[in-house]
């Protein structure tokens, strides 16, 4: 028992600096820029057709998308509700919500009261996914997610207009530390169901199931029949596709590992936006992958700049010297 209480205290001092020992906030600086810039770059693609989303005759009508969601969440018919003492029209209303996103979301972006800008974008994006429910998938999931985790983390700490104005130090605390540790954990969570679903299935194993999304009309951007004199081609793609969600949780926390880990899920994510014509679903998964494991790769890639000589190259370094 002697020798186990040692080794319980070590494990707990481990446990308690891998979520406390204080960080440089600088990975939760880009996790805000990353995060609300795509949001607004997502906005700007929308922006020629906000009325047919979002308007109250468009694609997906309020009363129907209304009908979908409960009484007490946000939708754009209660906020025009809400503003129509002011003798504001549905398409005013309308257009004018989407100046409010962007405004907050650019507030958000350059971090000028940072919490503030957080908590309206949110707000926002969540009115916006309850008012077009069947047209919101995965992109519009994580983004939220993003949009979430830029409210209660301390993403001000870096980057931001609130450091140069004082309101805001940037020196690392154990804030910064557990937010960093948390988006960490939850990506690698993303990645291991990803990869135990498609593990579980045997058309990833067969290469079926990624054959079907790239012929299939509704994702098909090239003309890729010609992947069926070469199967062997499909089944490696999804094998490595298998392995490299699957293993996202182990190779990331390997020093010197992760960045062709995380080279391999950049690779991933463009070959899913290239050739599936999902681009911000791409993209937003690649941010995300970037602000949770980015710096640690960029300093093993500054590791293997500076790595010491090999013990005997040292003696003969000290004796030219």
């Amino acid at each position: 028992m002697s020798s186990i209480r040692p080794l319980s205290s070590s494990a707990r001092a481990r446990l308690n600096a891998f979520f406390e020992a204080p960080l440089p906030p600088q990975p939760l600086g880009f996790l805000r820029i990353a995060v609300a810039g795509f949001a607004l770059v997502q906005a700007a693609l929308w922006y020629p057709d906000w009325q047919v989303f979002f308007g109250p005759d468009g694609w997906l009508q309020w009363e129907v998308s209304r009908a979908l969601t409960l009484d007490w969440s946000l939708h754009l018919s209660r906020i025009h509700a809400a503003l129509a003492p002011l003798g504001l029209s549905e398409e005013q209303t309308v257009t004018g919500f989407f100046y409010f996103y962007v405004a907050a979301a650019t507030g958000l972006l350059v971090g000028w009261h940072t919490r503030i800008f957080a908590f309206c974008t949110w707000v926002a994006h969540f009115a916006m996914m309850t008012t077009i429910p069947t047209f919101m998938y995965g992109v519009d999931i994580f983004l939220h997610i993003g949009l979430f985790y830029l409210l209660v983390m301390p993403v001000a700490k870096a980057y931001s207009v609130d450091v140069l104005q004082g309101r805001v130090s940037p020196d690392p605390t154990w804030g910064v530390t557990l937010s960093l540790r948390v988006l960490q954990i939850h990506v690698c969570l993303v990645y291991l169901s990803s990869g135990y679903e498609k593990a579980r299935s045997v058309d990833w194993w067969s290469g079926n199931a990624l054959w079907r999304s790239l012929v299939q009309p509704d994702f098909r951007q090239f003309d890729f029949t010609w992947l069926a004199e070469w199967s062997w081609l499909v089944v490696a793609l999804s094998w490595f596709t298998i392995v490299v969600e699957a293993g996202y949780c182990v190779g990331m926390w390997i020093p010197r590992l992760r960045i062709f880990w995380l080279a391999a899920i950049v690779a991933l994510h463009l070959g899913i936006g290239i050739c599936l014509g999902l681009p911000l679903f791409g993209l937003i998964m690649i941010l995300l992958s970037l602000a949770a494991f980015g710096h640690l790769a960029l300093e093993d890639a500054r590791a293997w700049r500076r790595s010491p000589l090999p013990a005997g190259r040292l003696v003969e370094a000290a004796d030219a010297t």
